[in-house]
């Protein structure tokens, strides 16, 4: 089957799914269950700082890869390909780890591996569903076993459930775009005619950016309660939050919270 999606790559490097192998996606794919959520997980401390920063680097670099296209008139032949050069780019970048996260890059084997998508936007049908990509292995057991990424149904409870706050939140933004612009095509064009290479490619370019947008906004109030003083604009050219330098980051991220703090200047 196959699924023309928007993808949301370099969530924290990787999605790690965990449980006993009984969900099969094909006769020769077999996936884990895929247990519930609990309990969100916490990154509210100055400790997370990093993590939030290094999320955002990402983040970016795969902005600044569809904006560069965009700006290039250069666009890969399929949805195929926009997604196989975008994990492929990301994936050279986290490896090159002085390169993407500066004195940020984390300490023995990198951030979890090779960039994949963690979550998408189904644009093959009018649902625009919210799909969670699971790592499942096909031939398993077999000389020729191998992961692939297999799409699951998912919902914005089982998101928030599987990460923190400021995670959730620009995940959200980010497919919530994809899924509105999705479910306005189909109306417009009651078909899937709109995907094209650059369809995607510039819809994906303004997601990132939607979810930039959160990231900065809460690294800039995690820094200012963490005792960062501030910058003196406030804000960027692009509208988005400034936040610390990855210097700064390195550290804040021992100092102690402290609740209620305000940037001492604000731009207009």
């Amino acid at each position: 089957m196959k699924w023309p999606v928007l993808m949301a790559l370099g969530v924290l490097a990787c999605i790690a799914t965990t449980g006993p192998m009984a969900a099969r996606a094909a006769d020769d794919v077999v996936c884990p269950t895929r247990e519930k959520p609990i309990k969100s997980p916490d990154c509210s401390k100055c400790s997370d700082l990093p993590k939030l920063y290094r999320e955002l680097l990402e983040q970016e670099f795969l902005r600044n890869l569809f904006e560069s296209w965009i700006k290039q008139n250069y666009y890969p032949r399929s949805t195929d390909e926009i997604k196989a050069s975008a994990e492929r780019q990301l994936s050279n970048a986290m490896r090159e780890k002085s390169k993407l996260y500066g004195v940020l890059a984390p300490q023995g084997g990198g951030t979890g591996g090779a960039a994949a998508p963690a979550y998408a936007t189904d644009l093959s049908t009018r649902d625009c569903k919210l799909l969670e990509y699971v790592t499942c292995k096909q031939n398993p057991g077999s000389k020729n076993e191998s992961n692939v990424q297999v799409p699951f149904p998912t919902t914005e409870a089982e998101v928030r459930g599987r990460h923190c706050k400021p995670i959730a939140d620009y995940l959200m933004v980010h497919e919530g775009h994809h899924q509105a612009q999705c479910a306005k095509n189909w109306k417009q064009t009651r078909s899937d005619a709109f995907i094209t290479p650059e369809y995607v490619v510039k819809d994906d370019r303004d997601a990132y950016q939607a979810g930039i947008g959160i990231l900065r906004d809460y690294i800039a109030k995690l820094a200012t309660e963490c005792q960062w003083t501030g910058s003196t604009n406030a804000r960027r050219p692009d509208g988005t939050m400034t936040v610390p330098t990855p210097q700064q980051i390195q550290e804040l991220k021992d100092n102690t919270r402290v609740k209620g703090l305000r940037l001492k200047r604000r731009s207009k």
